[in-house]
This record gives structure tokens, sequence and C-alpha cells, in this order.
């Protein structure tokens, strides 16, 4: 079992000190994950009041309120733009090993032969 150093707790499974990786967006709390999800099922077409459902509330209107944020196409094109963009680099880091070479598993062909 491992635990991350923030609480004092140590890494257990691993032989070096937990370091987190500040390229990774860090967690702000389940209220931002619900209201992406309400935003997200909102912009797919799903009905409020499913939307109501699936998050638990007792209220239409707490749901409407606080967890539907409506996206403007700017943002949503920003955000497809971001995602392509990850996509490309997570494809091609899935390539290759830590050390850069190629994986022989991904079909990839190396860049050079010399």
């Amino acid at each position: 079992m491992f635990s991350d150093n923030r609480y004092g707790k140590p890494h257990l499974k691993a032989d070096h000190k937990y370091e987190r990786d500040n390229r990774i967006p860090e967690w702000h709390g389940w209220h931002a994950c619900r209201r992406g999800l309400g935003s997200n099922l909102n912009r797919l077409g799903v009905d409020d009041s499913v939307i109501q459902r699936i998050l638990r509330h007792s209220n239409v209107n707490v749901t409407q309120s606080f967890y539907i944020k409506p996206m403007d196409d700017e943002v949503r094109i920003a955000m497809e733009k971001v995602a392509a963009d990850f996509d490309a680099k997570t494809a091609a880091q899935a390539l290759r090993d830590s050390d850069r070479t190629v994986n022989p598993d991904s079909g990839a062909m190396p860049e050079s032969v010399n």
C-alpha cells in the first residue's frame, strides 16, 4: 500500500522519495469533478432531471444553478485543441520507452538507422 508525502506518510512501494509531477493539474476536490460531470452531461443533451438524479440532488434547481455550466464555442474549440495535442503527445510517448528508444511492441519504426 502506498500514500503520498503530503500527510507525512511514507511512499512504501518505492525506493525513492515521492515527488509530485507538476505537469499534471492539481486536484481541487469533488465539487469540480461533479460540476464537470453535470456540465458535460448537459452538453451531451441529457435532461436536467436525469443529471439531478445522477448527482443525487434533491432539487433540480440546485443542479441547474451550481452544477451545469454552459460552454460557449470558443471554450469548446480551445478544449478540443488541448485534447488533440494531449492525445498526439501521449500517442508519441507510448511508442518510446523511458530511454526514448522505440518500444518494439509498438509497431513503430526507428527515426534513423545510423
